[in-house]
């Protein structure tokens, strides 16, 4: 293990744990905060009997909600944002569709216009408003670009860069109301229609058309789930903890675009489709070198489709969601961050680092440690939205080249649970650090890479600021359980693969499996760090042993690890409001060393022997070269 002298340590966790507490708000580059937030409130008044007392500024908007049955949802308990049009953008609205009154529209129409203009779950005035768009979908599964900007002198806020907020922050008894002068038509193009209009990456779509992956990037929704038929899983197990749970609405597929403009490629002297097939051969990475000769850009092992695939992944990721948005209250602002991205080029990862917020918060794809070379997001054209995807402009090329293989495969992979499923993603539940828990149900089928048996209760925690968890969030099962899932591909090489739990008297027994074969003994998850089998103790209470790496060693032996010191609670409900490396609620199970001959997924299996709880916060994957040197974080 690395040691550090005590005054030279790379970071001073006891000395600066309070003052990047204090200043890590100070650094969130997104938000717009141009002024104060003005709040009227009418907490005596649900919102929609806001809107029904105004009928001089809301009558035919109220008509609408009257019409689609929302009114009754608005005037009901819960949390809730709307965006409300008032009867001059309601007129506007209808002369712009060559109609003259509501009732010239379609229900369905009139359904999706009411579902476009409110937010379930969340009630966010201007001080949450990002340049850029929200992560929160509206009923209509869209997001919201909110921005701000100056108009003769006047400061306004703006919604999907057309509809001015004229009122705003109006809190009621369920909700908060911003009026807004246009009412609000997003875009109906799906991501391959979306990238065939935008005339600055033509040689992209070219390329996507090429190779197929055109299609690979079309589908919506799947119209086969019905969530009513679901309704009897939701039991509440978590009702003891503050949560509710809730069973998924919809299934939606998403897709993320990576995209190098035409100018950015002529900067590379890439001209055309041939320039950018050249390019590809000569520089795209083949695991296996009889790849580099296969000529059809529709197969999957062709230069030019590894290219293409390695800039399209299968969640709808905002810029947000890249990894700011998992850059929860949890994480030390001194430390850096990283997540990793599936890619539609098979078996490969896309890296994204959050610098730490101390140092500028910014974030890079792929970024290389040596030359400091990286990939970044151009501000100005980022989160372009379409109906089942989103596609972002980047600055220089992205390609897994073995530069980035190398760069890949010699460092610690950790990876939050709730990255391995992009259904959380494509359906807006892998959200924002919650004041109150929220935990997701999932039915047999809906999530494609897990399968678990009849008598298995199988959910997902959003974070909540009460859990010691990475990003804050798990995986929670209850019951005996018994599930398999697939991992997201991890780099060839040796690795020593840990699994990382939080240990609590409700919690059970599991046999622990990978690829198919036992990770030695069962795992008894009701016992704690500092019991005499695992055999903690809190760094800096040895003098003999001030940093604990000495315990680190010995808890090692024992096939166990503290958890790393970059989170902690941060409301201090169960914890103490502890690092997680310094709380005995925190550890990590070392499953075994695993050599894997090539990039490719792998099976985690559990099966319980003892009924009880069970959770995964994250897996990791330390190539062995990297163990007698790797930090605590």
């Amino acid at each position: 293990m690395k040691k550090y002298n005590s005054v030279t340590m790379k970071h001073l966790h006891i000395l600066l744990f309070s003052v990047f507490l204090f200043f890590g708000g100070l650094f969130s580059s997104c938000e717009i905060k141009d002024e104060p937030v003005v709040v009227s409130t009418f907490t005596q008044e649900m919102l929609g009997e806001y809107l029904e007392k105004r009928p001089e500024q809301f009558s035919e908007f109220v008509k609408l909600l009257d019409t689609t049955k929302v009114m009754s949802l608005v005037k009901a308990y819960g949390k809730y944002t709307m965006f409300a049009p008032d009867n001059n953008a309601m007129l506007e609205f209808y002369a712009l569709k060559g109609r003259t009154e509501l009732s010239q529209f379609t229900l369905d129409t009139l359904k999706m216009i009411a579902y476009d203009h409110l937010i379930k779950n969340f009630e966010i005035t201007t001080n949450k408003f990002i340049e850029g768009l929200m992560p929160y979908l509206t009923m209509s599964e869209r997001y919201v670009e909110t921005s701000a900007r100056t108009d003769d002198g006047v400061y306004n806020y703006y919604i999907n860069q057309e509809s001015k907020l004229l009122s705003r922050n109006i809190v009621t008894s369920n909700g908060v109301i911003h009026v807004i002068d246009k009412v609000m038509m997003p875009s109906t193009l799906t991501l391959d229609q979306a990238l065939a209009k935008d005339s600055a990456f033509t040689i992209f779509y070219d390329a996507l058309v090429e190779t197929g992956l055109v299609y690979k990037i079309i589908a919506v929704r799947d119209e086969s789930y019905d969530p009513l038929k679901w309704k009897h899983l939701d039991q509440n197990y978590h009702q003891g903890s503050g949560s509710r749970d809730e069973i998924p609405d919809s299934r939606k597929f998403g897709f993320t675009a990576f995209v190098e403009s035409d100018a950015t490629y002529a900067a590379h002297g890439i001209h055309n489709l041939d320039d950018l097939k050249a390019y590809a051969a000569a520089n795209v990475y083949h695991e296996n070198s009889a790849d580099a000769s296969v000529t059809d850009p529709k197969d999957p092992r062709n230069s030019l489709y590894k290219f293409v695939g390695y800039h399209l992944a299968n969640k709808k990721m905002i810029k947000n969601k890249l990894i700011d948005m998992y850059y929860t209250k949890h994480m030390l602002t001194n430390y850096d961050m990283y997540e990793y991205i599936e890619t539609m080029n098979p078996f490969t990862l896309i890296e994204v680092r959050k610098e730490a917020k101390a140092l500028g918060g910014r974030n890079f794809l792929n970024y290389i440690h040596d030359t400091g070379e990286s990939v970044q997001i151009v501000e100005s054209n980022k989160d372009n939205d379409a109906l089942n995807g989103v596609y972002h402009e980047i600055d220089k090329i992205l390609i897994y080249d073995l530069k980035t293989v190398t760069e890949m495969s010699a460092k610690r992979i950790r990876m939050d649970a709730a990255a391995f499923f992009p259904e959380f993603t494509n359906n807006n539940m892998r959200i924002e650090d919650l004041d109150q828990p929220l935990s997701w149900v999932y039915p047999p089928g809906y999530i494609e890479r897990l399968t678990f048996s009849e008598g298995t209760y199988f959910s997902y925690s959003n974070a909540f600021g009460g859990y010691l968890d990475y990003q804050g969030d798990e995986i929670f099962l209850k019951g005996l359980y018994d599930f398999e899932l697939e991992t997201p591909c991890v780099p060839a090489g040796t690795y020593e693969i840990r699994f990382s739990y939080q240990p609590t008297g409700a919690r059970g027994a599991a046999q622990l499996y990978w690829d198919g074969k036992p990770c030695g003994i069962p795992l008894d998850l009701r016992i704690t760090a500092n019991d005499p089998l695992i055999g903690w103790v809190l760094p800096g209470a040895d003098p003999e042993d001030p940093n604990g790496f000495e315990n680190d060693k010995m808890m090692r032996n024992r096939g166990y690890m503290k958890g790393p010191n970059t989170y902690f609670d941060h409301i201090n409900k169960w914890y103490g409001g502890k690092i997680a490396r310094n709380s005995t609620a925190s550890l990590r199970r070392i499953l075994g060393i695993y050599t894997f001959d090539k990039a490719s997924t792998h099976k985690f299996t559990v099966k319980a022997i003892r009924e009880g709880q069970f959770m995964l916060d994250f897996l990791e994957f330390v190539p062995i070269e990297v163990i007698e040197n790797e930090d605590v974080e």
